[in-house]
C-alpha cells in the first residue's frame, strides 16, 4: 500500500511539473521566433546593403528554421510589393508568432524605409531596427527567465501540495 501511495505522490509531482513546463515553453518559442527575426534582419542588412540584392531574392535565399517566421517574412514581401501596411504585418506577428508589440513595431518599421536606394542610409536604419529589436528581446528574455524560475519553484510546491491533498 505504501508503494502505491509513494508512486502516486511522485506521479502527481511529475505531472504538475510538466504542466508548468508547457507554460514555460510558450515564452521559449517566442524568444526563438524573435531571435530568428533578428537573424533574418541581419541577413537582410548584409545582402541588401552590401550585395544590393532585392528583398525577394533575400527572402528566397534565407533558410528559415520556423514556418511561422517564413510566413511573416512572406507577408512583409507582399506588403512591400502592394502597399506597405504595417498594421497588417504587426497583427500577423502578434497572432502567429506571438512576439511583443514593441518588437513587432520595430520589425514592421523596416517596411517604411526598405527599398531606399542609398545603401548607407538603409544600413543605418536597419542597424537602428536591429538594436531596438535586440533590446526588446533582451527585456522579454530577462522577464521570461524570472517567470520561468518562479514557475519551476512553484511547480514543485504545487505538486507536493496536490499530492498530499489527494493522498
Amino acid at each position: 500500500m505504501i508503494w502505491i501511495k509513494s508512486s502516486l505522490f511522485v506521479l502527481i509531482i511529475v505531472t504538475v511539473k510538466y504542466i508548468f513546463k508547457f507554460v514555460n515553453d510558450y515564452g521559449d518559442k517566442c524568444i526563438n521566433n524573435m531571435k530568428e527575426l533578428i537573424d533574418f534582419t541581419n541577413y537582410l542588412k548584409l545582402y541588401s546593403c552590401q550585395m544590393k540584392m532585392s528583398y525577394e531574392e533575400i527572402f528566397l535565399k534565407y533558410s528559415y528554421k520556423n514556418e511561422s517566421v517564413k510566413n511573416t517574412c512572406s507577408v512583409m514581401l507582399e506588403e512591400l510589393e502592394h502597399g506597405k501596411n504595417k498594421s497588417e504585418l504587426e497583427s500577423l506577428m502578434k497572432n502567429s508568432i506571438r512576439t511583443p508589440e514593441e518588437f513587432n513595431k520595430s520589425f514592421a518599421d523596416i517596411l517604411d524605409y526598405y527599398g531606399s536606394t542609398y545603401s548607407d542610409a538603409l544600413d543605418n536604419k536597419l542597424c537602428y531596427s536591429l538594436k531596438e529589436m535586440e533590446s526588446v528581446m533582451k527585456k522579454f528574455e530577462n522577464s521570461h527567465n524570472e517567470k520561468k524560475n518562479l514557475n519551476n519553484r512553484i511547480s514543485i510546491l504545487v505538486g507536493c501540495l496536490t499530492a498530499v491533498i489527494f493522498i
